[in-house]
């Protein structure tokens, strides 16, 4: 097994479900690598999700000098070979407000959707919202819903902050990222 690069702190690309690899609470972890002459070009960290049976893209990173549709090649021969090690779901990740994108290009659409769907575009310049959408839906899955329960309507704004911070979408407040690498320099 090859160590992996460290990735900037600022990189958002597709991390869905770990974010780290080999903790022997993870249980197994399918590992999907691309080469080209011997060099890596891609790779693609699958865990153990929705079961023994079940499996969910976990970090999937390419060289930006590689094929562009690597990556879903790659998530193809996976869904392809999935019998022969016993896999029976593959869950791709999680798109938030995937029927606002959905329901809101449809014609006959109403105004409001609209609106709403504009607003998230827009939205989706800094943030993964309508990519992740669309990432999924090319390869055609069956969407299940996800529900945010709450007690109080006053918790909302606490819960959407921390969705948006496991999301990625939010950073916690605190010290620029230089004055921290800095202070972590002169520990060592």
């Amino acid at each position: 097994m090859r160590p992996e690069r460290p990735r900037p702190p600022t990189e958002r690309g597709f991390s869905m479900a770990l974010g780290r690899l080999g903790d022997p609470a993870d249980g197994q972890c399918v590992m999907l690598e691309c080469t080209d002459a011997g060099a890596n070009c891609a790779r693609c960290r699958v865990s153990c999700r929705g079961g023994p049976k079940g499996l969910s893209p976990d970090l999937m990173r390419r060289d930006r000098d590689s094929e562009n549709g690597l990556m879903e090649f790659m998530v193809i021969e996976l869904l392809r070979r999935a019998g022969e090690i016993w896999i029976t779901q593959v869950a791709l990740n999680f798109a938030m407000f995937r029927s606002v994108f959905e329901r809101g290009s449809k014609l006959g659409a109403g105004p409001v959707l609209r609106l709403w769907r504009s607003l998230l575009s827009f939205f989706s310049r800094w943030w993964q919202i309508e990519s992740l959408y669309r990432a999924n839906a090319k390869y055609r899955p069956i969407w299940e819903p996800r529900f945010m329960l709450f007690e109080k309507s006053s918790d909302l704004l606490r819960i959407g902050l921390a969705a948006g911070r496991a999301e990625g979408f939010l950073e916690a407040p605190g010290l620029p990222n230089r004055v921290h690498r800095r202070h972590l320099e002169t520990e060592r």
